[in-house]
């Protein structure tokens, strides 16, 4: 016996697949028109140096104009914001570095519910953190750090920033059983800067300002959270090698866009992205900044995201760290 759809299962019927066929429409023909990427820092910093090489290669594999808008502003939470809020179109995007797993781990009232709210698209690039002391420090080794921090408490500060930085110092004292005082600065360079004037005993920064100062002379480097050792520093030990395990984490930039975005856009972005950081003049601008590229998969970066969320509410919990806005 033939069954009959009711007229209001035909009507819902039809609805679902006029969406379905809008979607596929917009995907068919996007982009048409130039794609905002959201960059929440201010323009000179790390996160706007890596949206400035990749921004021109996107545009070029996606053939449309990528234009870079920076809003900077509570520890990156008003650009993503931005993002979260905006339409699932795939013409508004966002350039982050570690901000979104760190803002979650940290932050009880955040304005947005960040893989609810948010879209992962891909890694764009990869980066370890370098633990360095002052260069004429008595301090050559990770185990004389320790060693000097527990005879001094009264010495035994870090500078930081309030993101990542500040976790990475939090999990090292954790894993050493240290007690530590954080100094906040505002960036990586002014972090370096603290530790050559005597300001403080250590920090932990990236490359990019590491290198300047180890390569003059003023900053010693004692160990990298790398798995394996950099040939930038071929001298410099990996924590494990230091005989400190659980300290292998990299710092990344990446991309997202809007929650609910039709699937077949967020792979087109998602494989234009891994298109672009691959290409080789964006790979060479990549290391002269001393990060690596390291795209990957919608799934594989929110697997990725999760459990580095999980270590990080951890770590954060164990450290009595809890913000809001």
């Amino acid at each position: 016996m033939p069954i009959h759809p009711t007229r209001r299962e035909f009507i819902v019927s039809t609805v679902a697949g006029a969406a379905l066929a809008g979607d596929s429409a917009r995907a068919d023909t996007y982009p048409s028109r130039p794609i905002r990427l959201i960059v929440p820092y201010s323009p000179g910093g790390g996160g706007d140096i890596m949206a400035r090489i990749f921004a021109p290669a996107l545009g070029k594999i996606l053939k449309q104009t990528v234009v870079i808008e920076n809003k900077p502003g509570a520890s990156a939470i008003i650009g993503t914001e931005i993002v979260a809020k905006a339409a699932p179109d795939g013409y508004t995007l966002l350039l982050t570095q570690n901000d979104p797993v760190i803002n979650a781990a940290v932050y009880q009232n955040l304005p947005y519910d960040t893989l609810g709210d948010l879209t992962p698209i891909s890694k764009l690039a990869t980066f370890p953190f370098y633990l360095a002391v002052k260069a004429d420090s008595p301090i050559k080794t990770v185990d004389d750090l320790v060693t000097f921090a527990r005879a001094h408490p009264e010495k035994a500060n870090f500078a930081s920033t309030g993101s990542v930085f500040w976790l990475v110092c939090e999990l090292f004292a954790q894993k050493t059983r240290l007690t530590l005082t954080r100094v906040t600065y505002r960036g990586g360079g002014a972090m370096v800067l603290a530790v050559i004037s005597g300001q403080v005993l250590f920090t932990f920064a990236g490359a990019a300002p590491i290198s300047g100062a180890a390569s003059a002379g003023t900053i010693r480097v004692l160990a990298s959270t790398a798995s394996h050792r950099d040939p930038a520093f071929p001298d410099v030990p990996t924590f494990a090698e230091a005989g400190i395990p659980g300290m292998t984490i990299l710092s990344w930039s990446s991309l997202w866009a809007p929650a609910k975005m039709p699937a077949a856009i967020v792979e087109t972005v998602s494989h234009a992205a891994r298109q672009a950081i691959a290409m080789p003049d964006v790979v060479a601008e990549m290391k002269r900044v001393k990060v690596d590229a390291d795209g990957s998969t919608p799934e594989a970066f929110k697997r990725s995201f999760e459990a580095e969320l999980a270590m990080w509410k951890e770590v954060a919990k164990k450290a009595g760290i809890s913000a809001k806005l």
